[in-house]
């Protein structure tokens, strides 16, 4: 088991390395605004809006609700349990370009919680999933780039926020 968690761990670190090398002024400022669009609050209103201006059901929502609690519950907990420290204070070579909202970086509830939305959305519009789907990506790489996640912290949080949806799947539909 140690083992594969070294060569998580030495994969997670080339990877970064690879990614933050490649940075650029522009899309430095394009990873910022889309790891914005993930801090959370967009989602909410967009579930209103959904919820307001489509057909959605009641469970719909109440889906998403649960969900997105779900997520971060399991992700709070899984944080304060791994201490994983975020990759720019584990490596003076990788420069943050944002500050986190918390001390630990896995998994990236960034990523996790675009992933609940993703999927919610998706439900609502399906002819959106395509969009929701490569938004969901994007956040998680730009959580990468700006050098406050690992590879499989982002991994992690694509896992836990399917893990969440399906849960809260079962109980509303």
């Amino acid at each position: 088991m140690n083992q594969m968690i070294e060569r998580i761990q030495l994969w997670d670190e080339r990877t970064i390395l690879r990614i933050v090398a490649r940075r650029g002024l522009s899309l430095t400022k394009f990873m910022k605004i889309i790891s914005s669009v993930g801090d959370g609050y967009l989602w909410s209103i967009l579930a209103v809006c959904f919820y307001v201006l489509t057909d959605v059901s009641l469970h719909w929502l109440y889906a998403g609700i649960t969900a997105f609690a779900v997520e971060l519950i399991c992700y709070k907990i899984i944080k304060q349990s791994t201490t994983r420290q975020r990759p720019f204070r584990r490596n003076p070579s990788i420069q943050n370009l944002v500050i986190p909202q918390d001390e630990y970086s896995f998994p990236s509830g960034h990523t996790a919680a675009a992933t609940v939305a993703a999927i919610l959305f998706s439900l609502a519009a399906p002819v959106l999933l395509p969009f929701f789907f490569a938004l969901a990506v994007l956040i998680g790489l730009s959580r990468i780039y700006l050098g406050v996640h690992y590879p499989s912290d982002v991994l992690m949080g694509f896992a836990l926020g399917s893990f969440s949806f399906s849960l809260s799947y079962i109980f509303f539909f």
